[in-house]
């Protein structure tokens, strides 16, 4: 998974612009941002060379049709952006806005299959330059762009977009409400908004085990977004937002094989690194291996919403 917010320091430690500079600052001081966080994350080498190596480049968990194999997990990947596509149901040329881009991998892939043009914004500057380079190198920056930007506050003028969409990376929203609104002011009337990713049961269903199992995972991958809205709360998020929705599909039993595929491929190796560091050098692959282990507190939909 991936993240979306404001620009920051770059790997060597410099800033962008002056502007994103004190915009940062300003959001850092306000205690809305946890760009520290989202580094751990994403920017660690560890995690940096799973998602690279493991991933091909994706942040995100994949779909996988009854009676296809579990152990295909890139086509599983694959395939769920092209339920993506399908949801977002717009015709070849149509603007859409990817917030939280990561490198670049779902707007590549809708770019391709469907002909929309794809704007991604990231927090984080390594993604946005890994967008850039491997979107030039396959020939579709004519159909990509990529920049810093904050999905609470976007700096794009109102109705922009023809669509937009969220590939797990609402869960790392410091206020998903306000990002549900900026999706719903940047779109054009009939806009079309996707939401895919994991939601967790309300918390006052779960046992205490349950909790004290979620509470630690959330902390750590810094999703602050999944403790604000849960499997009920957030159809009434898209509703405050202006939105109408389409459709909420829980989809849990298409992305479930490849879970159970990635902890049964890493949790061996994830078990031998911990024995030479602490898991946080390794977040990438804790995500994969604790995803699983909380798979029975939370739910994975797709939420179709329009603009009306």
């Amino acid at each position: 998974m991936t993240a979306a917010a404001v620009g920051g320091d770059d790997d060597s430690g410099h800033h962008g612009s002056s502007g994103l500079r004190n915009t940062w600052r300003v959001q850092m001081v306000s205690g809305e941002l946890d760009l520290t966080g989202l580094r751990r994350v994403y920017g660690r080498p560890g995690s940096r060379l799973f998602y690279r190596a493991v991933c091909r480049n994706a942040r995100h968990w994949g779909w996988t049709e009854p009676g296809q194999s579990k152990w295909r997990c890139w086509r599983a990947q694959r395939q769920l952006e092209g339920v993506l596509g399908r949801k977002l149901a717009l015709p070849a040329g149509s603007r859409v806005l990817d917030a939280g881009c990561g490198s670049g991998v779902v707007a590549r892939e809708l770019a391709r299959r469907f002909g929309v043009r794809v704007t991604g914004v990231d927090v984080l500057d390594f993604h946005v330059r890994e967008a850039r380079r491997l979107s030039v190198r396959a020939a579709l920056e004519d159909r990509t762009t990529f920049s810093w930007g904050d999905y609470h506050d976007l700096e794009f003028a109102d109705g922009s977009f023809d669509g937009a969409y969220s590939m797990e990376t609402l869960v790392h929203a410091y206020d998903p409400a306000r990002a549900l609104a900026e999706f719903h002011r940047v779109l054009r009337p009939g806009g079309r908004l996707v939401l895919l990713g994991p939601v967790g049961a309300p918390r006052e269903e779960m046992s205490p085990e349950g909790r004290a199992v979620l509470g630690p995972y959330l902390d750590a991958m810094s999703f602050p977004g999944a403790k604000r809205y849960d499997t009920r709360s957030l159809n009434e998020l898209l509703i405050g937002a202006g939105f109408r929705i389409e459709e909420a599909l829980d989809a849990t039993a298409r992305y479930r094989p490849t879970s159970d595929a990635l902890y049964a491929y890493f949790r061996a190796p994830y078990a031998l690194l911990r024995l030479f560091g602490p898991a946080e050098r390794w977040l990438g692959m804790r995500s994969v291996v604790e995803m699983y282990q909380i798979r029975d507190y939370v739910s994975w939909y797709v939420h179709t919403a329009v603009k009306p």
